[in-house]
């Protein structure tokens, strides 16, 4: 039988009692549970046109705690033509860690990171090379890699629901060579959070890009200013002094921001990438540059010709002297770019403050060179006798 109701126990609420309305909190268009990424794909942006996406895949005789058997689905996509590349480190670096590499035109492959040099990269056995569903390709806009990797696997780095540490890095090109940008990551696989890592020594390569822009940035173009606005300053070759003295200063720097860079770099990967090989080309150049200016030919004196060895020797001084300048500001431009890929900063601010600055210097170079060949072209009665003496 059914029990009866007990009216007793039940209050009868007068008007003055007011009744609590529930309102459901906002979400703010998402869910407001974390994303479980066994049961779908999470999506991490590794940079700027280069993603990924994930999924943990669970055997039915296990858990996602325990995972046994466990294996990743991957797929990644890059803005461009180029070899793509997944790492798993125990430590955020890339020697001794494990990765995965497409290379379009040549399939998806596990390797071995021994050292930091082409070289030294290797494809694992054939008995590891344990990926399903591999592919990659560009499909004319992006480089797409797929490939499902078991997690735990012998002699290899783990893989775990938890924190991991990854690598992911891409080149220039379908040809597996020096990366074009890398960085390694932290990601936890079952929350699908994400935090970058940085990059070490980022003292020593603010050092280096702090000089080089001095050097390149301030005295060089100082010192060709010094020269183009001669007839500005006083008499007596100050021009000439100044012009010596920056260019020198700016030598030294050079040779500082220079040796640094190889300090700090591993000597199997200097000059393997664009930046680095400019840097090298620039030493070298600058170095000749500074060897012709000591060595010049010696200015004719009042009422003789210059010699076809003089007219030479300027010609080829402003010439790699602009050259070496504009190599300058495309160099200064890709080093911060390469700080800021390191240092996890946005780049934006400085760029925008780099390049006020070097339009700057290059308007005046660019007044001078006008105001140099007007001034030339007065009467000679009007110039001083020392603005001609010497030409470096």
């Amino acid at each position: 039988a059914l029990a009866s109701p007990v009216i007793g126990s039940i209050e009868i609420l007068d008007s003055t009692v007011e009744c609590e309305t529930y309102i459901e909190p906002p979400t703010c268009g998402r869910s407001v549970e974390s994303v479980d990424c066994s049961a779908q794909f999470c999506d991490a942006v590794l940079a700027d046109g280069y993603t990924m996406k994930y999924k943990i895949n669970v055997p039915p005789d296990t858990s996602k705690e325990e995972c046994a058997g466990c294996t990743m689905s991957v797929e990644m996509y890059y803005d461009g033509d180029a070899w793509i590349a997944l790492g798993f480190s125990t430590d955020g670096q890339m020697v001794g860690s494990d990765a995965v590499i497409g290379i379009p035109g040549s399939g998806v492959s596990k390797y071995v990171m021994a050292g930091k040099t082409v070289s030294q990269v290797t494809e694992m056995p054939e008995s590891q090379q344990t990926l399903t569903d591999s592919s990659v390709e560009f499909d004319g806009q992006q480089t797409v890699m797929k490939f499902t990797k078991i997690m735990d696997e012998p002699d290899e780095v783990p893989i775990v629901v938890g924190d991991n540490m990854f690598l992911w890095a891409y080149g220039s090109s379908p040809t597996l060579g020096y990366h074009a940008g890398r960085a390694s990551f932290a990601l936890n696989l079952s929350s699908g959070s994400s935090d970058a890592l940085q990059a070490p020594n980022m003292s020593a390569w603010l050092a280096h890009g702090i000089m080089a822009f001095l050097a390149w940035g301030v005295l060089v173009p100082l010192a060709v200013e010094s020269s183009l606005f001669r007839s500005l300053l006083p008499p007596g070759g100050l021009w000439f002094k100044l012009h010596r003295f920056l260019n020198s200063f700016a030598f030294a720097l050079t040779v500082a921001a220079f040796a640094v860079a190889m300090a700090y770099t591993d000597w199997e990967a200097h000059f393997a990438g664009s930046h680095q090989r400019m840097g090298l080309a620039m030493f070298v150049l600058a170095t000749l540059q500074v060897a012709a200016g000591v060595f010049r030919p010696h200015a004719p004196e009042d009422g003789e010709t210059k010699t076809p060895v003089r007219r030479g020797f300027e010609v080829g001084h402003r010439v790699l002297g602009v050259a070496l300048l504009a190599c300058g500001f495309w160099q200064m431009y890709r080093g911060i770019q390469l700080y800021a890929a390191r240092s996890l900063a946005s780049s934006q601010g400085v760029e925008i403050a780099y390049w006020v600055w070097i339009g700057l210097m290059s308007a005046l170079i660019v007044f001078g060179i006008a105001y140099s060949r007007g001034h030339k072209s007065a009467p000679a009665a009007e110039e001083s006798p020392v603005e001609t003496e010497e030409d470096a």
